[in-house]
């Protein structure tokens, strides 16, 4: 399965202070079917914490990160700027051209943009999500084992 990481969320997976869910996701990237699905915008968002930009690097060499073409993804989320209620259509795009279909992000107008059917469909996108507690959840362990949330890309 992949997943996309927003940025507003990547002290919680990448530093020593990780939120319990943080590490979790973290765990299940490293040791389990995870990867980790960057590209456009998002990987210079990325870019800009150190710990994270390690990791992706060293993620891509390992095979857990895969990584869109920055290209493509910039076009389709030029096209969908209108359509997006955040402002965040990169991550939309993103997931598109990628088929990853969890976002982990504390962002509430990217988490409707998410779950939109008018704009990611067969599966729907799901949310993984610390604003309401940073432990880890039922719900969260339940979307870490699920096996359909990634699909052949638009």
């Amino acid at each position: 399965m992949c997943a996309i990481l927003d940025a507003n969320v990547a002290h919680e997976v990448f530093t020593t202070n990780q939120t319990e869910a943080g590490r979790a996701f973290l765990c299940w990237l490293t040791r389990r079917q995870g990867r980790l699905v960057v590209g456009g915008k998002l990987r210079l968002e990325l870019a800009r914490h150190r710990a994270a930009e390690r990791w992706i690097v060293e993620g891509i060499r390992a095979g857990r990160v895969r990584v869109a073409k920055n290209d493509d993804v910039d076009r389709l989320a030029e096209e969908l700027a209108g359509s997006c209620r955040s402002d965040d259509p990169h991550i939309i795009a993103l997931a598109r051209i990628s088929g990853a279909r969890l976002l982990y992000s504390n962002d509430r107008a990217l988490h409707q943009d998410f779950g939109n059917r008018d704009l990611l469909t067969h599966p729907r996108g799901k949310v993984f999500s610390t604003s309401e507690t940073p432990r880890l959840t039922e719900v969260h362990q339940k979307l870490l084992n699920r096996a359909d949330l990634c699909r052949r890309a638009d």
